[in-house]
């Protein structure tokens, strides 16, 4: 009898050991946001080859109605001709009412749809870390979306929105 009870403890505490401490949890979001910076120069390898820095603020919709601030700063390397490269990298914070933040950086593409003279954009990203009740967040993002204005002559304006998914577990 001893012996059994031995045996199912060592059981299930092989059991509890398989099974991570903490599942992987899901989070969606809407980014709106409005470029609220950008700085270009000219490279001088091709007349269209730009590189740069931008700044984006706006507002987070998460499903579930939550919502949220965003600031996200980066940099791009783009071609302005068919088939040139669009790449761009940035860090993005997003700041809830309860004092809560998410930081995590990405790194993506711009792209065109035929019939469309607006840029579409791409990307992966993973989070830096957060605080309050996301403090010790790791794990990975995705994203998608595009611009629904674009940039004027003096480089105001840039009204984009996109889709995230990130799945993510808090660390103990």
């Amino acid at each position: 009898m001893r012996r059994a009870i031995l045996i199912l403890f060592a059981a299930a505490l092989l059991l509890c050991l398989a099974v991570p401490a903490l599942a992987g949890q899901k989070l969606a979001w809407r980014e709106v946001s409005h470029l609220t910076q950008v700085n270009k120069i000219a490279a001088p390898d091709a007349k269209d080859h730009l590189i740069g820095v931008y700044q984006h603020q706006g507002v987070c919709l998460f499903s579930g109605g939550q919502q949220a601030a965003y600031d996200n700063v980066g940099a791009f390397d783009v071609y302005d001709h068919d088939g040139g490269e669009r790449l761009h990298q940035g860090y993005g914070k997003v700041l809830f009412s309860d004092g809560s933040f998410i930081l995590f950086k990405t790194q993506g593409q711009e792209y065109f749809e035929k019939g469309n003279d607006l840029p579409r954009v791409k990307g992966t990203g993973s989070f830096l870390g957060g605080t309050g009740r996301y403090q010790g967040i790791q794990g990975t993002l995705s994203f998608s979306g595009g611009y629904v204005s674009g940039l004027k002559d003096d480089d105001t304006g840039g009204d984009a929105v996109l889709d995230y998914t990130a799945e993510y577990t808090l660390a103990k």
